[in-house]
């Protein structure tokens, strides 16, 4: 969903949905790289978006677009949730559409695309901490590197730039949308679990708008809205098409033929893109601890994906 988020901007993807139909290798890496490529111009492209229409409004349109067309598609298939799943779905909403994109469409207001590409891509970072306190297991000495390298660059990467500090305001609003979505991801487990993949991230999607719209109408008040430019309606295109929707769907057909492994490795292409993009069509800058970080924080990643994180045992 995220820009992975994943979409992802997204944030992490969701887990691939269960009967897809299997193509050949050859197309489900074109489809998974098409879908890595969306997800990193994703960042730019909110940040172009932002300047004319106000990050909550972006987020509340973005999704339903999104909405509109996975509710539909899930119910065609005669997917349906529970009554009593509504709950779980609604709290999901809040997390990974609300509070995240609210978080990180404002941070991009303050700070660049780079940043907040390379900042996000710690998310497996976050989830894997997380669920070795949840099972109270010693991570591995080579995981605890894996990270340490990674918040070194973060560490590089987030730091006060100007008199201002808006550059660092909006760094600190990214890692609040990261821990939004790495408790979305535990919180969505149990649902995708009993759930295909295509009905809880649609819904999640129309609970997310739903709740995103008081906030915007809020916003409204604050920062009245005016006519976007074409530029910006094409932003919002796609971001709510390309990135929320086809880009989800071609995830979920690429990813039970590539598996895991490979995907997780491609979704490290996402801050490359991000950061080339941003360089080359928006001219924020590539600086030496922008270079150096984002490298300490793709081998930090690459380091805990390739060992994991808890000791070896017996135990589930």
């Amino acid at each position: 969903m995220p820009d992975a988020a994943a979409c992802t901007p997204a944030p992490p993807p969701p887990p691939a949905l269960a009967g897809a139909g299997r193509p050949s290798t050859a197309r489900a890496l074109a489809l998974a790289t098409v879908t890595v490529i969306l997800w990193g111009v994703s960042f730019p492209v909110s940040r172009v978006a932002v300047r004319e229409i106000s990050p909550l409004a972006l987020a509340t349109a973005r999704f339903a677009i999104a909405a509109a067309l996975l509710v539909p598609a899930a119910r065609r298939r005669g997917f349906s949730l529970a009554r009593a799943d509504l709950p779980a779905v609604l709290l999901l909403g809040l997390l990974g559409v609300t509070l995240y994109f609210a978080l990180e469409n404002y941070g991009l207001v303050f700070t660049t695309a780079s940043h907040a590409s390379l900042i996000v891509a710690t998310v497996p970072l976050g989830s894997a901490a997380v669920e070795a306190f949840r099972r109270r297991r010693a991570p591995r000495p080579l995981s605890v590197a894996g990270m340490a390298v990674a918040i070194l660059g973060v560490a590089l990467i987030v730091r006060p730039e100007g008199a201002d500090g808006r550059g660092l305001l909006g760094d600190l609003l990214v890692l609040g949308a990261m821990a939004a979505w790495v408790a979305y991801t535990f919180l969505a487990r149990d649902l995708m679990a009993r759930y295909p993949a295509l009905l809880v991230t649609a819904s999640t999607m129309a609970a997310g708008a739903a709740t995103l719209l008081p906030l915007a109408a809020g916003e409204a008040f604050f920062r009245p809205l005016h006519a976007p430019s074409p530029a910006a309606w094409f932003a919002l295109a796609y971001l709510g098409l390309l990135c929320s929707a086809l880009a989800y769907l071609f995830w979920n057909v690429a990813l039970p033929v590539l598996g895991v492994p490979v995907a997780n490795n491609l979704l490290n292409v996402i801050p490359l893109v991000s950061v080339l993009t941003g360089v080359l069509a928006l001219g924020e800058p590539f600086t030496l601890p922008i270079a150096v970080g984002g490298a300490l924080v793709l081998l930090g990643v690459v380091v805990v994906e390739r060992t994991g994180v808890e000791r070896g045992s017996s135990g589930a």
